[in-house]
C-alpha cells in the first residue's frame, strides 16, 4: 500500500540532475497539475520528483 504524500511531508528520493544522482530528503512544497510532488532542491524552488524516484515518505517534522 502506498503512503499518501501531502504538502509538508518529508520525502526521501533519488534526485537526478545534470550534475549528480544523489539521495536527498526534502519537504514537499506543492504538486504539479498531474500530481507529482515538488520540493526545494539544488537551486530550484519547485524541483519535480517523479514517482519512481521516491524511496520513502518520512514523518512530518514537529
Amino acid at each position: 500500500m502506498r503512503k499518501k504524500i501531502r504538502i509538508g511531508d518529508r520525502i526521501k528520493f533519488k534526485a537526478a540532475t545534470r550534475s549528480s544522482y544523489r539521495v536527498a530528503v526534502r519537504k514537499v512544497n506543492g504538486f504539479t497539475p498531474d500530481g507529482r510532488p515538488t520540493v526545494g532542491y539544488h537551486g530550484w524552488s519547485n524541483f519535480v520528483v517523479e514517482p519512481h524516484e521516491i524511496i520513502d515518505r518520512l514523518d512530518r517534522e514537529g
